[in-house]
This record gives structure tokens, sequence and C-alpha cells, in this order.
């Protein structure tokens, strides 16, 4: 089985400021026994995670990677960077198991290891170090028995990370257990939804209905921008670094918009806008970005359709995030066109499904990552293209 059948996509583990840690990566190898085929498939997603491609899907941040069985047995850990990736074992264990002690020959040699909390206490015992982490599926406890089970962790030296924390009320809960780290999906979530939308968000989505008003000329983006002086620059700080091949330097708002174009510009003014929301982490505009991105390389794949349209529902898909509403409700003061909003409140049309593809890679739900016939390789391509242009994007335009 070659490379082009492996998809790979990237979970966060944030730490206990929710900054990003480290990034999961799954993959579509989900088969088990010793066929030659299964063997080759696990060959296949290792050779994926060499340097370069670490770069590309984790950039700075470590990986954690799943070891299947069969790669204990061929020592393809061995082919794995151990400054950049933890390796995860989520298989069942007893103390008697050859893995066992295959495990602690990784551990020697060097390697930071994962498991899950469902091991033997004698286990626990044998692997036990403060390198390694422990992963809890907090839906598998309820929460006075979670309490306990966190304690009982406690006795060893591993760091305890938190699974599946998939609301803020469940995140609140864990933080108060004290867990090193969290995993799930609370960050596309509204919070408890306030009574009335702060300031700061109002003002924010002012000026991005503007922006996104389907009539919107050039002169318009252009007095949005240079009223905002914060916008103007960052817009120009950027417009002006290497990361922006330009053949003269831009001096204004008015400037940009000329030479940058007005679709980019309402792009990078989004995008900026959207960040200025406080209290979220950062991951969550690196989301949107990456969706963007990717929902516009797959309307590459179309023809006549407006390729803006895609890349600015990516953006929005997690607004209701940012201002703690109902995506019906967040979008009900922005002019957008009926196919955007269609889009992120059913997934509906072109665009919906775009942001349905980008929606299902991104979380390795692999059967639903499709776009009106794309091979599961180019959508990969996409997928790992979107994270470089959204790395570009974060590290340039919105520091």
């Amino acid at each position: 089985m070659s490379e082009s059948n492996c998809l790979v996509s990237r979970r966060p583990i944030y730490g206990p400021t929710l900054n990003v840690a480290a990034y999961e990566l799954q993959t579509n190898f989900a088969a088990e026994g010793g066929s030659d085929d299964v063997q080759d498939h696990v060959r296949a997603v290792f050779r994926m995670f060499n340097d370069s491609a670490l770069d590309v899907v984790v950039g700075k941040c470590p990986g954690l990677v799943t070891l299947p069985s069969g790669s204990l047995t061929e020592d393809l850990w061995k082919t794995l960077p151990k400054a950049r990736v933890q390796l995860g074992y989520f298989l069942p264990l007893e103390p008697t198991d050859t893995a066992i002690r295959q495990l602690m020959d990784i551990a020697s040699d060097g390697y930071r290891l994962a498991f899950s909390d469902d091991l033997s206490e004698e286990c626990m015992k044998l692997l036990d170090n403060a390198s390694h982490t422990v992963l809890v599926d907090v839906t598998r406890w309820p929460p006075d028995q979670l309490e306990k089970r966190v304690a009982e962790l406690r006795k060893f030296s591993w760091k305890i990370a938190a699974s599946r924390v998939d609301t803020y009320d469940d995140l609140e809960f864990c933080k108060e257990l004290k867990f090193d780290f969290y995993q799930g999906l609370f960050l596309f979530k509204p919070e408890s939804q306030p009574k009335t939308i702060p300031v700061n968000r109002m003002n924010m989505l002012r000026l991005l209905s503007k922006l996104h008003d389907p009539n919107i000329d050039m002169g318009a983006v252009e007095q949005i921008v240079s009223q905002d002086v914060a916008l103007t620059y960052k817009i120009l700080q950027y417009a002006n670094s290497a990361a922006v091949p330009l053949p003269r330097k831009v001096s204004s708002a008015g400037h940009a918009v000329r030479l940058i174009g007005l679709e980019t510009i309402k792009a990078w003014s989004s995008a900026l806008l959207l960040s200025s929301v406080g209290k979220k982490p950062r991951e969550l505009m690196t989301t949107a970005l990456v969706r963007a991105r990717m929902c516009e390389l797959l309307a590459e794949s179309m023809k006549n359709v407006a390729k803006d349209t895609f890349l600015t529902a990516g953006l929005l898909s997690v607004i209701d995030a940012l201002l703690d509403r109902p995506m019906e409700q967040a979008l009900e003061e922005l002019p957008l066109l009926d196919d955007i909003k269609q889009a992120l409140i059913r997934k509906a049309g072109p665009i919906g499904q775009a942001l349905r593809c980008a929606v299902a890679y991104e979380q390795a739900e692999w059967d639903d990552a499709q776009f009106y016939g794309l091979s599961s390789a180019s959508i990969r391509e996409k997928y790992l293209a979107a994270i470089t242009w959204a790395r570009q994007i974060s590290s340039g335009l919105l520091n």
C-alpha cells in the first residue's frame, strides 16, 4: 500500500493555559491483524512521519504518533525522530505481554510514551516514567469516579491528559482536577451564552458586516481599513514582509487594496478582526484559517465558482464559538450571501460540501472527507497545503 492511500490530520492537545502543547497525528490506519496489506499500510504511515512531513503537520510542536502492534515487532518506531514525537500505545496490555518489554525498551532508548488509563496497576508500575503521559477518557467516568481515578494516577510520576473534553463545562471540571493536558472539541463549542455580546465583539461584528456586504467596492474597503489604526498597521506590516513578495513597498491602506487586491485584503482584514476577540485560545483562529484555505483549494476543482466565498465560509466557521452563540444567531448581524449562510448553518450547497469535507478531514472522519469525486490523496494534499498557508498567515499577519 502506497503513501497515496494514507491520510493524516492533526488534533491539538492543549496545556494548562490552552496553548497548543502538541498535536496528535491521526491516520486512516484502522485495520488489525497480521496480513501483508496491514503491514504495508503501517510501513506507509510511518514513512509519512519523517522530519519534513512533521514540519508541515505539527511545525515546532511535538507530535503524538500511535503505535500499531506491527510497528513494535518491526521496530518501525526507530524511523521516527525521538526529539519530535511522543509514541502512543493504546492497545490492551497485560504484565506478561511481550509488548510491555518492547515498550520499556523504547522508553530506555529515549522516547516518550503515552498510554490509556485502563492499564492494570501492575502495568502502570512497570511503565511509570516522568516523561510519559496517560490519557484519561473523561466520558468513561462519572464526576466523582473521575476525581478518584485522577487521584490514583497521581501516585505515579507521569503526566495526565484529559481526552474527549467536548464541552466547556467538562473543561472547567477537568481544570479543577488539575490535568496536565486537555484534548477535545470544547474549543469549537459556544461557552455559556451571555445575555449581550460584549462591546469589543460588537465592534468586530460591525466591521465584518461592512467588509462582507455583497455590494462593497474597493473604495469602501479602503475606508474601513484606513479608519482602524491597528488594522492598517498589521496589513502594512505583513504586506511589506518577506512573506508577501510584492514588486514595491506598500505605503498606505489604499495602496494595499489596489496592489494586493480586494478579496485578499478582505480575507486578511476578516482574519485580523476575528483574531481580535479576547479569551479564546489562538488555535481556534488557526483552525479557521486552515478550513478557509482548504475550502478555497477545494473550490479550485470546480468551474464557475467564486473561490472567495469558500474562503469566507471557512473563516467564519468558528464565529459561533467566538461569539458564544448558536451559528444562526451569530450570523444575524452579517449581511452574507445566502449561499454562505446556508453553508455555515446547514452545510448546504457546494460551499457547505467543501466546509463539511474540511471539518471531517480535520476530525479524522475519513468517510465524510469527500468532495465531488476528488481522490483522497488530492484532499490530503489540500489539507497539508492549508496548514502551511495558515501557519504563514498566523505567524506573519496575526502575531
